[in-house]
């Protein structure tokens, strides 16, 4: 170990609690500005490799919030949208449960149209069986999605005021 390696780090571990009990200060529904997180963070984020440092910072705080119950979405180039508890069934809807659903569909189109001239065999054998995987992977969500509670009440929740 370095002999300043564990300061460097503690500094570290301190500006992130810092920033974590910065926007634990803010409400939901409110946003929090790059510009005052990242000087919180002592990162320059008009430098391209320290953007790059505190975005994966901001990924580990983002993470450690969830659990808190602040779940901060991005707002390109201004910061991050503290989502109101009320916005966070829609927003993982929309985030995490139709982003695997465009991901198959992303692998289906590459699958589509790789060269299979190339392909001896065994690798032929392996991407068509790739191919019926990824399928199955398609129909088996949307029917899941199509056939769930929320998606039938979807309408409802849409036009739901707060």
């Amino acid at each position: 170990m370095f002999r300043y390696e564990q300061e460097r780090d503690s500094a570290k571990k301190q500006y992130k609690q810092e920033a974590i009990e910065y926007i634990l200060s803010f409400n939901y529904g409110e946003t929090v500005m790059h510009e005052e997180l990242s000087k919180i963070l002592h990162y320059n984020i008009n430098d391209e490799k320290e953007y790059k440092k505190y975005k994966l910072m901001m990924q580990v705080i983002k993470n450690y919030l969830i659990e808190k119950g602040y779940i901060l979405k991005s707002i390109s180039g201004l910061g991050y949208y503290i989502l109101k508890p009320s916005q966070v069934s829609k927003h993982c809807y929309r985030t995490y449960i139709l982003k695997a659903g465009r991901t198959f569909d992303k692998s289906e189109f590459v699958l589509d149209h790789v060269d299979k001239t190339e392909l001896n065999d065994i690798r032929l054998e392996e991407i068509n069986n790739i191919m019926e995987l990824n399928k199955q992977l398609i129909d088996n969500t949307w029917k899941s999605i199509q056939e769930s509670t929320y998606y039938s009440r979807k309408d409802a929740y849409d036009n739901s005021e707060d």
